[in-house]
């Protein structure tokens, strides 16, 4: 299976555990754009502690809100919960 369509099928199921857990349309689709967003930045490096850490700081330079910062965080945390990597998990921001 290529690394693109593996990502998909990962996608697909992650969206379908979140149907399962009886998220809304509007939060399923910003879950999935929010993951979408990690994936880039990682530009296909491997997923670890230091790499999350790493994209939460770039999103406070940015310049992006403390409450967005920390939706957007939440997302991947999701994410990382779902495909059992919770020690990559990221504490969210005070505000």
């Amino acid at each position: 299976m290529a690394k693109n369509e593996f990502r998909k099928q990962i996608l697909k199921q992650y969206a379908q555990q979140l149907r399962t857990e009886e998220k809304s349309r509007a939060t399923i689709e910003k879950y999935l754009r929010d993951v979408r967003r990690f994936g880039s930045w990682l530009h296909g490096q491997e997923i670890t502690k230091e790499q999350v850490i790493g994209y939460k700081q770039q999103l406070l330079q940015s310049g992006y809100a403390l409450r967005s910062i920390n939706s957007m965080l939440a997302s991947v945390n999701s994410f990382l919960i779902f495909m059992d990597w919770p020690d990559c998990k990221v504490k969210s921001l005070k505000v």
